[in-house]
């Protein structure tokens, strides 16, 4: 069997080619599962080893944008690092900010997880969010735009 990131790779591939939803694989105690969600840049694949005891690994696999849809962005604010994107400070609490929502500067705006540490995006300026470009919980690169903003 191939090794789970090369065999995730290739069902992407295959997948993307087809514009499939969902592709499985299975093979004796291996179960990969690629689910692609639309308007994501990110495709979320979980990779199960399923003997007694399961393990689960994400592969992040990097799509290209639609270049109309790029282009169409006004101000953006921009992740300063990679990691995970959260809008809440805890899963059960309201987001720091929704669309049409205006802000103060210092207002944190959402939380960007790199390596165990919370770190705060706070606004610059005042200003008006937009759009919010990212879901909860998904990985961003850094430079990645996070909301669409107007200023005040």
């Amino acid at each position: 069997m191939q090794e789970p990131v090369e065999l995730a790779r290739e069902l992407a591939r295959i997948a993307r080619e087809n514009q499939l939803a969902e592709i499985e694989y299975r093979e004796e105690n291996t179960v990969l599962r690629l689910i692609f969600e639309p308007k994501k840049k990110f495709v979320q694949a979980t990779a199960v080893a399923a003997p007694v005891q399961a393990s689960t690994s994400t592969v992040a696999v990097e799509e290209a944008p639609p270049a109309q849809a790029a282009a169409a962005l006004g101000p953006t604010i921009n992740s300063p690092l990679a990691g995970v994107f959260y809008r809440a400070p805890r899963p059960n609490s309201p987001p720091f900010v929704e669309a049409g929502q205006q802000v103060s500067t210092g207002q944190t705006l959402c939380i960007v997880e790199a390596m165990k540490l919370m770190n705060e995006i706070s606004a610059e300026a005042p200003l008006k969010i937009l759009r919010v470009l990212v879901e909860n919980g998904q990985v961003v690169e850094a430079g990645q735009a996070l909301f669409e903003y107007e200023a005040r």
